[in-house]
C-alpha cells in the first residue's frame, strides 16, 4: 500500500492558486456595468438603481480590501441593499428576494474577483465571507422593518396597560381593542412564568383552539433547544436588570409546527413601581426567517443538482484545516468529459439530466464523503479520512466505475467519462490552497493526457511545470529587456575545399534569475504558447542584421547564416513577407540567408507552408531540410520541396566516431548522401565530433561539416576571423 504523501507548496504557489479566479462565467465587467447588469435582476425597473447597487459594489470593494479584513461590514451593505429597491416594493420583497437575491449571489461570486478589487492569496476565501454577511444584513433588515411595522402597535399596548392604572375608565376600551384585535400577538406572563393570557393573534399563531383554561408554564410553548435563553431573560427582567428585552425565540405549536419568532418582554409596574406581570410582544418571523435559510441555502448549493456548490466545497476544506479537524483531507476533483458535445448535439436540457445522473451516482460512489458541484461540469469528492491518499484514491476509482455505464437520458444511450485529478495532504503540514491547487493541477493533467483516468498530484512534475510556466512568463519581457542573444556554429566544407561556408544561428537566453539557457529550455515553450512568432521574428531580424555586418566586411567571401525556422511561424499568415522585411532593412542579400525547417514541418503540406517555402526559393534565400532521417519523407515527395541541402540528423553521424564503427552506419550515411546528391542538394553532418568522423564523412562524400570539431558556436565577430583561417588553412 502506498505511503501517504503531503502536498508540499510555497507563498507563491498558495498566493497564485487561490488568487486566480475562475474565468468560466464570462469576461470580466467594470463596476458600472456590473452594477448595471445587477439592477437587470430587479422585478420592476428603477431608473436610480444601478447607481445606487453602484455605490454599494464600491462599498464592498473597500470591504474586501480593508486591512485587517472585517468581513461583518458587510452586514451594513446588506441592510442597505433591502432599501436600494432591488427586489421592488415594500409589499414585494418578500416574494422577489427569493429569485433576487440568490440570482445577486451568483454574479457578484463569479464577477466578484475581477471587478471588486485586489487578488491574494484569500481574495475567494473574503469575498465568500463578505456574501455571506450581506446575506445576514439584508435579511435581518427585512426582520428589523416587518418589527417596526409593529412597534406603534406595540407602544400603543404597553401605555394603554400603564393607562390602567392612571385613569382607567378612559383607556379600557381602548386597551381592550388593541389586545383583542390587533395582528401582532401579545402574552401576559406573570412573575412565576406562568402565562395567564393570550390575545386571539397570539393563540392564532400558538395553533391554539380558545383561551387558556388555566396558567401554563412559558416552557410548554418553548423550543428544547431556546430554553436557556428564555430562562436567562426572564431572569433579568424579574430581577430588575433590564425592563424591555428583546430576543429571537423558537416556539413549538400542538403540531410540531416550529415558529421562529421575534419576542419583546418588557416588565409592567404598579402606580407604586413594584413589578406586576411581564408583557410579550411576540411577531411570527417564521416566513421571513424560512426564506432567509433557503436564500443561506441557495448561496451555497448548485440550483441544478442541490449539491454543494465552489462556495461551500472551499469553505469546508478551509475548515478541515481548523483545529480539531481531521488528520488527512484530500480532494477529487474531476470534470465530465464530453458533455460539451452532449450540449452541441442533443441540446442543454439532455446535459443537465446528464448532470443530474451524474451527480447521483456519484453520490453513490463517495458513500459518506462530501460531493459538491463546483462548476459547469467540474465536481468534487471531499475525503476526511486518517487513512490519507490510499482512500482517497479508493474513491477516485469508484468515480471512474460510477461512469463505466453508459447513461440513459432522454431515449439516449450516452457514455461519459471522467477526468479525475486526486490529492490528499496531511492538515498539519500543508493548507487549504495548497490542496486545492493541486486537485486542480492534477484535474488538468487528467484531461490533457485524454480524459477517462485518474492522475495523482506529483510534488516533482508540479515544480517543474511551475518553472516552465516562470521562463514562459518572463519570454515576452525578454526580448524588450535585450536577455536573448545569438551564437553562431560554422559550417565548414569537407574534402578539398575546407572553406566556412556558413554560420548557424543558435538562441541564447541570458536569464536574470537562471543564468544562460540553451534552446532546449525554452523553445518548446515558446512553440506551445505561440511566443515563437515574435521570438522567431527577433531571431530572424537579428540573423540578418549580423550575417549583412560579415557581409560588408568580408564582400563575396562572406558566408550565408542558417536561422531555424518554427513549424508555427512557417504557418503565419505574412511569413514570406516578414523574411523579405528584414532581408530590406539590413541589406543582406538573399542567397546569404538560409532557412533550416524540419521535415515534420512540411511532411504531406500542400499548403501555406509549401507555398511560403516555393515563394521564398523564387527570391533566392536558401532552404535547408534539418534533422533530416528521423521523419517519413518519401523519395517522391522529397524531390517536390524547394530545398536546397539536407542536414542529416547527428544520431546517425554518431556512428562514425569510433574506429571499430559498425559498418551499416557507415552504409546508411552513404546512402542518405547518394539519395541527395541524385536530387541535386548539398548535404551537411551534423554533430561532427571527431576528425575520424570528418575524414570519413568526406569519404562518403559530404559536402559539409557542423559541430565541435570545426568549432564550438560563438558570438557574431568571431565569425570575420574564422572564415579568414579557414580560406588560409
Amino acid at each position: 500500500m502506498a505511503a501517504p504523501r503531503s502536498v508540499p507548496g510555497s507563498p507563491r504557489a498558495r498566493t497564485a492558486a487561490a488568487g486566480t479566479p475562475s474565468r468560466a462565467a464570462g469576461s470580466p465587467l467594470s463596476l458600472h456595468r456590473l452594477a448595471a447588469r445587477w439592477a437587470e435582476l430587479a422585478p420592476t425597473a428603477d431608473a436610480g438603481l444601478t447607481a445606487r447597487l453602484a455605490t454599494l459594489l464600491r462599498r464592498l470593494a473597500t470591504t474586501l480590501a480593508a486591512e485587517p479584513y472585517w468581513p461583518m461590514a458587510a452586514r451594513d451593505i446588506g441592510a442597505d441593499l433591502l432599501a436600494s429597491g432591488l427586489c421592488g416594493l415594500p409589499g414585494e420583497v418578500v416574494d422577489a428576494a427569493e429569485e433576487v437575491l440568490p440570482a445577486s449571489l451568483r454574479l457578484l461570486r463569479e464577477q466578484g474577483p475581477f471587478v471588486l478589487g485586489p487578488g491574494g492569496a484569500d481574495a475567494g476565501e473574503r469575498l465568500v465571507a463578505a456574501l455571506d454577511e450581506l446575506v445576514t444584513g439584508f435579511t435581518g433588515a427585512l426582520r428589523d422593518r416587518a418589527v417596526a411595522e409593529q412597534v406603534e402597535v406595540v407602544t400603543t399596548t404597553l401605555r394603554a396597560q400603564a393607562g390602567v392604572q392612571r385613569a382607567l375608565a378612559l383607556t379600557e376600551s381602548h386597551y381592550r381593542a388593541v389586545y383583542a384585535e390587533g395582528a401582532v400577538g401579545i402574552g401576559v406572563v406573570g412573575l412565576d412564568g406562568l402565562v395567564l393570557e393570550m390575545n386571539p393573534a397570539l393563540r392564532e399563531m400558538f395553533g391554539l383552539r380558545g383561551p387558556l383554561d388555566q396558567p401554563r408554564p412559558v416552557t410548554d410553548f418553548v423550543h428544547p433547544d431556546d430554553l436557556g435563553s428564555v430562562v436567562s431573560g426572564f431572569r433579568r427582567l424579574v430581577h430588575g436588570t433590564a425592563d424591555v428585552r428583546r430576543m429571537e425565540l423558537r416556539f413549538v405549536r400542538p403540531d410540531g409546527l416550529v415558529l421562529f419568532t421575534d419576542v419583546v418582554a418588557s416588565l409592567v409596574r404598579d402606580a407604586s413601581g413594584a413589578a406586576t406581570h411581564l408583557l410579550a410582544v411576540i411577531e411570527d418571523q417564521s416566513e421571513r426567517t424560512r426564506l432567509r435559510l433557503r436564500l443561506q441555502r441557495a448561496s451555497y448549493h448548485d440550483r441544478l443538482t442541490q449539491l454543494p456548490n465552489r462556495a461551500l466545497s472551499e469553505q469546508w476544506v478551509h475548515r478541515s484545516f481548523e483545529p480539531g479537524g481531521p488528520e488527512w483531507v484530500g480532494i477529487c476533483a474531476l470534470d465530465v468529459d464530453g458533455l460539451t458535445r452532449v450540449n452541441d448535439g442533443l441540446g442543454h436540457q439532455v446535459g443537465d439530466q446528464v448532470l443530474l445522473a451524474v451527480a447521483a451516482r456519484l453520490q453513490m460512489a463517495a458513500g459518506e464523503h462530501l460531493v459538491t458541484r463546483t462548476g459547469g461540469d467540474e465536481f468534487a469528492v471531499l475525503v476526511a479520512d486518517p487513512e490519507g491518499l490510499p482512500a482517497v484514491c479508493r474513491i477516485a476509482d469508484h468515480v471512474l466505475e460510477a461512469f463505466a455505464t453508459p447513461f440513459l437520458v432522454g431515449g439516449h444511450t450516452l457514455s461519459v467519462t471522467a477526468s479525475v485529478g486526486v490529492a490528499a495532504s496531511a492538515t498539519a503540514t500543508a493548507c487549504p490552497e495548497e490542496l486545492m491547487r493541486a486537485a486542480d493541477v492534477a484535474l488538468n493533467w487528467a484531461k490533457t493526457h485524454g480524459g477517462g483516468r485518474r492522475v495523482l498530484f506529483d510534488p516533482e512534475r508540479d515544480a517543474g511545470e511551475s518553472a516552465r510556466f516562470a521562463l514562459l512568463n518572463g519570454m515576452a519581457g525578454a526580448i524588450d529587456r535585450e536577455e536573448f542573444r545569438l551564437v553562431h556554429q560554422p559550417l565548414v566544407g569537407l574534402g578539398a575545399d575546407p572553406r566556412m561556408r556558413g554560420a548557424e544561428a543558435l538562441v541564447r537566453w541570458d536569464h536574470p534569475e537562471q543564468g544562460l539557457l540553451g534552446p532546449g529550455a525554452f523553445i518548446e515553450l515558446a512553440e506551445r504558447s505561440g511566443m515563437i512568432v515574435p521570438l522567431g521574428r527577433w531571431i530572424l531580424r537579428t540573423a540578418c542584421a549580423q550575417a549583412a555586418a560579415w557581409h560588408r566586411e568580408l564582400g563575396e567571401d562572406a558566408p550565408y547564416v542558417s536561422v531555424n525556422v518554427s513549424p508555427v511561424q512557417l504557418v503565419e499568415p505574412d511569413w514570406v513577407g516578414e523574411v523579405a522585411a528584414a532581408l530590406a532593412a539590413t541589406g543582406l542579400p538573399a542567397r546569404l540567408l538560409q532557412l533550416e525547417i524540419t521535415e515534420q514541418a512540411v511532411l504531406g503540406d500542400e499548403g501555406a507552408a509549401l507555398e511560403a517555402l516555393r515563394a521564398l526559393r523564387a527570391a533566392g534565400v536558401r532552404l535547408a531540410l534539418d534533422d533530416f532521417g528521423t521523419g517519413w519523407s518519401s523519395l517522391a515527395w522529397l524531390r517536390r520541396l524547394p530545398v536546397h541541402a539536407l542536414k542529416i540528423d547527428g544520431s546517425f553521424i554518431d556512428g562514425l566516431r569510433h574506429p571499430d564503427a559498425d559498418p551499416v552506419d557507415s552504409a546508411i550515411v552513404g546512402s542518405l548522401i547518394g539519395m541527395a546528391h541524385a536530387l541535386g542538394l548539398e548535404v551537411t553532418a551534423e554533430w561532427v565530433e571527431t576528425g575520424l568522423q570528418a575524414e570519413r564523412l568526406a569519404g562518403l562524400g559530404c559536402d559539409v561539416g557542423q559541430g565541435r570539431w570545426f568549432g564550438d558556436a560563438g558570438p557574431a565577430e568571431w565569425v570575420p576571423d574564422l572564415l579568414r583561417r579557414s580560406i588560409a588553412t
